[in-house]
């Protein structure tokens, strides 16, 4: 089950990029597509294996659309005012800080939230490859 929530974050996360590739165009349209197929490689060998390099890769690349979504949010003119995933470029301080900063804020949340369910999965993995007799048992001593 839970490679398969890393699976469907990463799906919804190229769906979400698709859908932002139509509020944008020429390079952020063609820069939201480039995301969205970058999406893609973790999708099916999380869903039918949960692949370990599937997971690595997914927990990488949230994490760094975290760190660009933070940068970007944190520029000059923040609140995503040059790169607003609402289609329209904000030209006030007041509509930069609304819209704008919301989004990029779960934009962050939800990276952080696919992030997390990767590295689970890997640590899972990790706890259940050690050899049952060298794990220590809790409540014994």
């Amino acid at each position: 089950m839970h490679p398969r929530l890393c699976s469907a974050a990463a799906l919804a996360s190229a769906g979400v990029h698709v859908w932002m590739a139509g509020q944008h165009s020429g390079f952020g349209a063609a820069a939201m597509v480039a995301m969205a197929l970058m999406c893609l490689p973790c999708v099916l060998p999380l869903w039918r294996s949960g692949s370990l390099g599937a997971a690595r890769m997914l927990m990488d690349g949230a994490l760094a659309m975290v760190a660009v979504h933070a940068v970007l949010l944190l520029a000059p003119g923040g609140g995503g005012a040059g790169h607003q995933h609402g289609g329209a470029v904000a030209v006030s301080a007041a509509a930069a800080g609304s819209g704008a900063t919301f989004g990029m804020l779960a934009l962050i949340g939800w990276e952080l939230c696919a992030a997390m369910l990767a590295a689970t999965w890997l640590r899972r993995r990790a706890v259940a490859d050690v050899a049952p007799t060298a794990r220590p048992v809790l409540g014994r001593y």
